[in-house]
């Protein structure tokens, strides 16, 4: 009853990318084909990769173009592969966009492997995943009490996680070389959300006065703890178990990011690992949250214990909050 908040992995669907789907196409001598690409919003940015037995002409147009005479289409790409070629385009319009190959000058049948993704544009990537963060740190009023911190995604222009200590700004290539190096929509949810969240983590044991708020194996534990309690804790296992069973992936992107906290290494995802088993993690951070906890969520707690609740300081704290109003 008291966390059933809905943090939908904290807006890393607005960066979600459709694919990669792989399609396989034959192409008779002297024919054309065109493959439907549905619903693509404007500005999105489509990548194509195509490989052919042999010489093919290949083009993106959108449902206007398709309807119209072959000599009338204006495809927003027109080109020849011989044996390979890989390409991207951004919509002009929202709609239906057909990929064309067109064998007619050929003599022999092509055979063709497409392989497409599709992803937002960078624009609206950026304000749907502001929106959605924005959101994020309202839910966490709900719960605790903090002066507000800036909290949102930009561009970097460089390989950077995070690049405010003083609040939580994700940089926007932090989520795209995440996504290109482990290559599966959700690991990269899982890693991305332990990011975060030891960045919230780490932001909101500063602002108690924590005395270890910078330690990085302390913001983990916590930010462990915060999984916990909104019922992440899938999120952050597989993190965990991901960075644990691939240190190679581990090494590439520690490089890349040069950053200490993120993504997780391997000794840390195993105290993750463990921390996730201990039943008394959470219970143990009590003496922490208590006092910043929002009042409505600290009676819903007495009226209603978790398993992790420690009633006598939630029960403390109300009384010490009670004598403060009188």
């Amino acid at each position: 009853m008291l966390f059933t908040l809905v943090f939908c992995s904290l807006g890393l669907n607005a960066f979600a990318v459709s694919g990669p789907v792989t399609l396989n196409v034959d192409v008779p001598s002297g024919q054309w084909k065109g493959i439907r690409l549905r619903s693509l919003p404007k500005d999105a940015v489509v990548a194509v990769q195509v490989e052919s037995n042999g010489d093919i002409l290949v083009g993106l147009v959108d449902a206007k173009s398709y309807q119209a005479p072959a000599d009338k289409r204006r495809p927003l790409f027109m080109g020849r592969v011989e044996k390979r070629l890989s390409f991207s385009v951004t919509t002009q319009k929202s709609g239906d966009h057909y990929l064309l190959f067109d064998n007619r000058t050929g003599t022999e049948t092509r055979v063709v492997t497409v392989t497409v993704r599709a992803a937002r544009g960078t624009a609206d990537q950026m304000q749907a995943a502001n929106r959605i963060l924005r959101g994020f740190e309202r839910q966490l009023h709900r719960i605790f009490v903090f002066d507000p911190f800036p909290i949102g995604v930009k561009k970097c222009g460089e390989p950077k996680a995070f690049v405010d200590k003083a609040g939580v700004i994700l940089c926007a290539e932090y989520v795209y070389h995440l996504y290109d190096i482990i290559e599966d929509q959700v690991k990269t949810k899982d890693a991305l959300s332990f990011s975060i969240f030891h960045e919230i983590g780490r932001v909101l044991l500063s602002k108690w006065k924590h005395p270890f708020s910078f330690n990085i194996d302390v913001a983990d534990e916590f930010a462990t703890v915060l999984m916990v309690m909104v019922k992440q804790e899938q999120r952050a296992a597989g993190a965990a178990v991901y960075f644990e069973g691939n240190p190679t992936t581990t090494v590439v992107l520690n490089k890349l990011f040069q950053d200490e906290r993120h993504p997780l290494t391997v000794k840390r995802a195993q105290n993750v690992i463990r921390w996730l088993k201990d039943p008394e993690l959470v219970r143990n951070w009590q003496k922490t949250l208590v006092p910043h906890m929002q009042t409505s969520l600290l009676k819903g707690l007495k009226a209603k214990p978790t398993p992790w609740t420690d009633l006598p300081l939630v029960e403390k704290e109300l009384a010490q909050r009670d004598k403060k109003t009188i």
